[in-house]
C-alpha cells in the first residue's frame, strides 16, 4: 500500500505502522521509546503526526499505515505538540557534563528548539556505578522502558524493571538495591538500547568515527558485533550488537559487548622476538623468520602443530597445508581434541558428518530441549536466550547435569547423575523408547544400520540398574525418555557440552547420545537435531580447514584418490596416513618423538591436563616457535615468537555451532610490525620450504584471505557456494552450500546421510573415571568455564571489568561439606591432587553436590584447575579426563 508522508511517497507492507514509513524516508521524527530495532513501546508520545481527515495528533509508532494517506510531520500543531512533550520530558533531567546532552533525546531537543527545560526535576538519586562497565544515572532517565523491556523479553534474564508508583517510579533491580547485587549478568542490552545515556558505558568519552561490522573472539555462537573506532584509534569499550545477525539477532552477552579491549592490552607483544642467551631480543621479521625456517627445518619429521580455534578459517588452513606441503607431516590439531573430539569422531562414524545438524532456530522452534553437560548460561550465553524463549513457548527443558547450573531454574526436570555414569543413563532412556513403543521404527527401518547389535547391548540397562548406578530415580530416567521421544509439538533437540565429552569414556558417551537420537528419529526436521555446543569461536572451521591429524581439510580421508585430488591442487601429496593428536605431540616431547613445535594461538601450558608433567615435556623440545598475541605461559619457552594480528586487526572468516560462515573484519591496523596469522604462516612456509629444497611453486604467494578462501572452497564442496564477495553482501551462510545459488542448509539429514545410513553403534559403560575418591583424597573435583572469563582466561585477564566481576579463583563446595571443614564462603583454601595444587576461595553452594567440588579452568591468582586435572585420556579420541579426579582440601589462613 502507498501513502504520502511530508509530500513524499512511499510503499509499505500490511501490518506496517506510519513510524514504519517515517523511518524508511529517513525523516528525523523523535520516537525516544523505540529501539531501532524492536517494536516501539509507545510510552514516549514524542512521534506525534498530524493525519489529513483525522482528529487529533496519533503516535505515529501505534498508527496502523492505510493506503491513501497523508502524513504531516511537520504540521504546526503536531510540531507545537510535541515541543511540549519534549519539554516535559527534557525537564525530568539533571543537565551535567558526564550526561554529554542526554543523546537521542538531546538531538531531538534541539532540533525542536529547545536548548533548556522549562521546568526544574523534581528528583535527586545518586549514580549506581556499581557494574564493572557501566553506570546507572537516573538523573538521566526518562522512564521510557526500553531497558526493562530489553533485559526482560530480549536477553529473557529480568534483573531491572520499573519500580514503584506515581512521581516514584524509577528504574531499579529486586529490593531497589545496588545493581550489582542483581542478578544482572552485565550483558548490555540494556546500555545499549538507551535513549538518554542514562545507562552508559564507563570510558572517558570519545568521538566514534568509524564502525565495522564483525565477529565475536570468543565462543563458538558467533555473534555479530559492531566495533566502533574512536578518534584516538582505540575500539571503543562498548560494541555494537548487530540484530541482521541470524545467529545472534541482535544479542550479545557481556564478552562481546565489552570485552574487545585486549587489543590495546599494555602487554601485547608487537615486535618478533629471538631467544638469545637465555633472553628475548627483537628481532627484524626477516631475522625471526629465517631462525624459525632455520629451527623447523632440522626437525621435519619431528614437528608437532598446533593451529588456534580463534584465528580465522583461513589462518587453519594455510597452517595444515605448510604442514602438510613442506613438513610432510599430519602432526597438526587444535583444541577441538580438548573439548569434542569425542563429539566429532563419533558423529563421522554414526553419520558421516562431524557438525551440528540443526540451527539455533530450531531450538526455539523444539518441543523438548535436552541439555547434557552444558552450562550455556555461563559458556553460550546467547544460545541459553533461545533455550529459555523456547520454554516461554512452551517446550520441555530437560537439562542432565551434575551441578546445578542456571538453566535448571528453568528446567521441567533435573537430572543430576554421578559423573561418569552417562551411558547407563543415556542406554537405559533408550531401552525406556523401545519398550514403550516410541521409537521411531519407519526412520530406523529405512535410514538406520547396526540396530539389532544395538539392542541387543542394552539388555543390561534396565530402569533399576540405571537408578543404581547413576544415583537418578527410575521414574526421572523414563519421564525424560517419553518427554524426549514424543515431544508434545515439534521435535526434540540433543545438546551437550564437554560434561559428556571431557571423560575416559568420551567416545561411548558421545555415541550413547547419537545412539538416542537415532533411535526416536530425532533429526532432519525443523525443531530437531544434534548439537555439540562448540566452545572456541572458530572451532568448527579449524576442524573444517584440515587443522586435524585424522582428516584432510574437509574430513576427507587419506584413501589414494582423494590424495590425487590434494596433490592435484597443491602440487604435493599428503601424507597418506593419520597423524599425531596434540596429547600424544606433548607425550612424544618425552619419547624425542617431537622435537620441535609449531604453536599459533594456543596455550597448552595453561589448556593441557596435569600442567607440571606438560611443563616437564615442552621443556624437553630442541625449538618452539610461538604465534600469538601475548608473552603467555607458553611463549615464555618459545625461542622464536612471531607476533601475530588479533582477531579486529585482520580480515577472513569464523564457522560457528550452527555451520555458519561469517565474515571477520579489520576495524585497526595491527600493532607495530604485529601481522596476520596467514601472512606469517606463509613467509614461514615459503623460507623452510626453501631450506629443505622443497619446491612448492607459488602455493603459498596470496594475495589475502579471499584467495585462500576461494582455494577451500575448491577443495570442499560443502563450501563451494561462498565467498568473502557472497558473505559481504548476503550475510553469514550454513554450509552445506555447495552452489552460488544455494541459500545455505538450515538442517542436515533431511533425506540422507553421508554415509547413506546412519549406524547404531552400542556404547559401553566402562569404569566412572580413571580416577575416584578414596580415603587420601576423598573429594572429586569438577571443572568447566565462567561467564566472565574465557576458559584459561589469556584474554578475559585482560579485560579490567571482566577482572573486577571476577578477580579470585573459587571453589563450590556444598554446605555439608564446609561445615565439617569449618569453611565460610570468601575462606582461603588449598585444592590438591596427586598432581599439583591450587589455592583460591571458597564459594558454599548447593549447586554441587556433597563430596563434590568445582573449580573453573581460568588462571586467576597463579592457580588454575589444570594444575589438578588428569591426563589420563580416553583411548579412542585421546581427550584428557578434565572432568573428573580425586582431591582434598584443606583451610588456609587468611
Amino acid at each position: 500500500m502507498k501513502l504520502v508522508i511530508d509530500g513524499r511517497s512511499v510503499e509499505l507492507p500490511e501490518g506496517a505502522t506510519v513510524l514504519d514509513g517515517v523511518n524508511r524516508l529517513g525523516i528525523p521524527l523523535p520516537q525516544l521509546c523505540k529501539d531501532p530495532d524492536r517494536p516501539a513501546l509507545g510510552a514516549c508520545r514524542t512521534c506525534l503526526v498530524h493525519v489529513e481527515g483525522q482528529r487529533g495528533l496519533p503516535a505515529a509508532c501505534h498508527l496502523p499505515a492505510r493506503a491513501g494517506m497523508v502524513i504531516a510531520t511537520e504540521h504546526p500543531d503536531a510540531v507545537r505538540v510535541r515541543k511540549g512533550v519534549l519539554d516535559l520530558t527534557l525537564s525530568m533531567l539533571t543537565p551535567s557534563a558526564e550526561r554529554a546532552g542526554f543523546a537521542q533525546l538531546g538531538a531531538a531537543a534541539a532540533r525542536h528548539g529547545l536548548l533548556e527545560p522549562s521546568h526544574a526535576p523534581l528528583h535527586r538519586s545518586d549514580v549506581d556505578a556499581t557494574k564493572s562497565f557501566f553506570v546507572l544515572d537516573r538523573e538521566a532517565c526518562i522512564l521510557c522502558g526500553r531497558c526493562t523491556v530489553a533485559c526482560d523479553e530480549v536477553q529473557q534474564i529480568g534483573a531491572i524493571s520499573l519500580l514503584g508508583r506515581g512521581h516514584a517510579t524509577r528504574v531499579g533491580v529486586f529490593g531497589d538495591g545496588a545493581m550489582a547485587s542483581s542478578v544482572c549478568t552485565s550483558c548490555g542490552q540494556c546500555v545499549a538500547t538507551c535513549p538518554t545515556g542514562a545507562l552508559r558505558p564507563k570510558e572517558t568519552p570519545a568521538k566514534v568515527v568509524q564502525r565495522v561490522e564483525t565477529t565475536c573472539p570468543y565462543c563458538g555462537v558467533g555473534c555479530g558485533i559492531e566495533l566502533g573506532i574512536r578518534e584516538d584509534d582505540r575500539l571503543a569499550l562498548m560494541t555494537d550488537d548487530v540484530p541482521s545477525n541470524r545467529s545472534s539477532l541482535g544479542m550479545l552477552c557481556v564478552k562481546g559487548r565489552f570485552a574487545t579491549g585486549f587489543v590495546h592490552s599494555r602487554d601485547r607483544i608487537t615486535r618478533p622476538m629471538i631467544r638469545r642467551d637465555g633472553r628475548f631480543v627483537p628481532a627484524s621479521w626477516d631475522e625471526a623468520l629465517d631462525a624459525a625456517a632455520a629451527g623447523l627445518a632440522r626437525h621435519r619429521g619431528r614437528l608437532g602443530a598446533l593451529a588456534s580455534a580463534k584465528a580465522t578459517n583461513e589462518d587453519g588452513y594455510v597452517i595444515q597445508k605448510f604442514c602438510r606441503v613442506v613438513m610432510q607431516t599430519n602432526d597438526v590439531d587444535h583444541c577441538t581434541r580438548l573439548c569434542h573430539s569425542p563429539s566429532v569422531e563419533a558423529m563421522l562414524v554414526s553419520m558421516g558428518s562431524g557438525a551440528t545438524s540443526n540451527s539455533y532456530q530450531d531450538y526455539e522452534d523444539a518441543g523438548c530441549l535436552l541439555v547434557v553437560g552444558a552450562d550455556a548460561s555461563a559458556n553460550h550465553p546467547v544460545i541459553a536466550v533461545r533455550f529459555r524463549r523456547a520454554v516461554g513457548r512452551g517446550a520441555r527443558l530437560v537439562v542432565v547435569n551434575p551441578r546445578r547450573v542456571e538453566l535448571c531454574d528453568q528446567a521441567d526436570l533435573w537430572i543430576q547423575p554421578r559423573p561418569g555414569t552417562d551411558v547407563a543413563l543415556f542406554n537405559a532412556m533408550a531401552r525406556v523408547i523401545l519398550d514403550e513403543g516410541l521409537a521411531n521404527e519407519e526412520f530406523i527401518r529405512t535410514r538406520t544400520e547396526g540396530f539389532d547389535a544395538w539392542r541387543a547391548s542394552l539388555a543390561r540397562f534396565t530402569l533399576d540398574e540405571a537408578a543404581r548406578v547413576t544415583g537418578v530415580p527410575a521414574e526421572d530416567i523414563a519421564r525424560a525418555a517419553r518427554w524426549y521421544a514424543k515431544p508434545a509439538f515439534a521435535g526434540s533437540c540433543l545438546v551437550w557440552g564437554m560434561g559428556i565429552t571431557q571423560h575416559t569414556n568420551g567416545i561411548h558417551n558421545a555415541h550413547a547420545l547419537l545412539n538416542l537420537s537415532l533411535v526416536a528419529g530425532q533429526m532432519g526436521f525443523a525443531g530437531s537435531g544434534i548439537s555439540p555446543l562448540r566452545g572456541q569461536n572458530n572451532v568448527q572451521g579449524c576442524g573444517d580447514a584440515g587443522c586435524i591429524p585424522t582428516n584432510l581439510p574437509g574430513y576427507a580421508h587419506y584413501d589414494p584418490a582423494t590424495l590425487a585430488r590434494f596433490e592435484a591442487a597443491w602440487g604435493v601429496r599428503p601424507p597418506g596416513r593419520p597423524g599425531r593428536v596434540v596429547t600424544e605431540m606433548v607425550e612424544g616431547c618425552l619419547s624425542g618423538e617431537t622435537r620441535a613445535m609449531y604453536v599459533v594461538g594456543e596455550n597448552p601450558l595453561l589448556s593441557e591436563p596435569d600442567l607440571h608433567h606438560a611443563e616437564k615435556a615442552l621443556g624437553q623440545l630442541d625449538f618452539l616457535v610461538v604465534q600469538d598475541l601475548f608473552m603467555h605461559e607458553t611463549a615464555e619457552r618459545a625461542h622464536v615468537f612471531l607476533p601475530a594480528a588479533a582477531f579486529a586487526e585482520k580480515e577472513g572468516t569464523f564457522t560457528n555451532s550452527e555451520r555458519r560462515v561469517q565474515r571477520v573484519r579489520a576495524a585497526l591496523p595491527p600493532p607495530g610490525e604485529a601481522r596476520p596469522d596467514w601472512w606469517i604462516t606463509c613467509e614461514l612456509a615459503r623460507r623452510v620450504a626453501r631450506k629443505l629444497g622443497v619446491d612448492v611453486g607459488r602455493q603459498f604467494d596470496y594475495a589475502g584471505p579471499r584467495e585462500i578462501f576461494d582455494e577451500m572452497a575448491r577443495l570442499w564442496p560443502f563450501l563451494a557456494g561462498l565467498s568473502h564477495a557472497r558473505l559481504d553482501r548476503e550475510g553469514g551462510l550454513q554450509w552445506p552450500c555447495p552452489t552460488p545459488e544455494h541459500p545455505g542448509t538450515r538442517f542436515l539429514y533431511a533425506d540422507s546421510f553421508p554415509l547413506g545410513r546412519a549406524r547404531f553403534v552400542p556404547a559401553l559403560q566402562l569404569a566412572e573415571a580413571a580416577e575416584l575418591p578414596d580415603a587420601a583424597f576423598p573429594f572429586v573435583l569438577n571443572t568447566g568455564r565462567l561467564l566472565y572469563h574465557w576458559h584459561g582466561g589469556t584474554l578475559t585477564r585482560r579485560v579490567q571489568g571482566l577482572m573486577e566481576l571476577a578477580p579470585h579463583l573459587e571453589v563450590a563446595i556444598h554446605p555439608s561439606d564446609a561445615r565439617r571443614l569449618g569453611l565460610a564462603t570468601g575462606a582461603r583454601l588449598r585444592v590438591e591432587s596427586r598432581r599439583g595444587e591450587l589455592v583460591g576461595r571458597a564459594h558454599v553452594t548447593e549447586a554441587v553436590r556433597p563430596g563434590a567440588l568445582f573449580v573453573p579452568f581460568v588462571k586467576l591468582e597463579e592457580s588454575a584447575a589444570n594444575f589438578l586435572t588428569n591426563a589420563a585420556f580416553d583411548p579412542s579420541s585421546k581427550i584428557p579426563e578434565y572432568k573428573v579426579c580425586a582431591v582434598r582440601i584443606e583451610r588456609l589462613p587468611e
